[in-house]
């Protein structure tokens, strides 16, 4: 059939690109909404400061950069 095209790469389906973080401190790679993802309000724009659960327990829920209070992803 002309004049279809089929998606690739980032705009194909089922693919998590879009929601894939990846922790600042292990280097876990998360699935946002199957895991819980922490992050710091300030530091997340500037240095993609994302947290996975057991490094922000560690942390104290606070961010090592700033030392603000992280917050949950979702």
């Amino acid at each position: 059939m002309p004049g279809l095209v089929k998606l690739v790469g980032s705009n194909a389906g089922g693919h998590v690109g879009w929601a894939t973080k990846k922790c600042r401190v292990c280097g876990r790679g998360l699935l946002v909404g199957e895991a819980t993802v922490y992050r710091c309000p300030s530091c997340s724009t500037r240095y993609e400061a994302h947290f996975c659960s057991s490094d922000a327990r560690v942390l104290h829920y606070r961010c090592p950069y700033c030392g603000q209070p992280l917050e949950p992803l979702l």
